[in-house]
């Protein structure tokens, strides 16, 4: 099964997508500039996205649980 036939495959591809992005821009960022990761900007940038991709894989978990019981009736 193609992982972009469902909404919950699309949710998944996206949410690896900014994953991917997230790791590029912070090796950029470090590699290319003055700034060191523990650079409490760096740190705390880092913590908020992984808070948002927290609560998108749990937003993600929820819908399943959601679409599971539609399912049922």
């Amino acid at each position: 099964m193609n992982p972009l036939e469902s909404d919950l495959g699309v949710y998944v591809v996206s949410g690896l997508f900014a994953l991917v992005v997230f790791a590029v821009a912070m090796t950029v960022l470090v590699t290319r500039t003055a700034v060191d990761l523990s650079v409490g900007t760096v740190a705390m940038f880092s913590v908020g996205f992984l808070l948002f991709v927290g609560v998108y894989f749990t937003a993600m978990a929820v819908y399943r649980g959601i679409d599971s019981r539609e399912e049922v009736r």
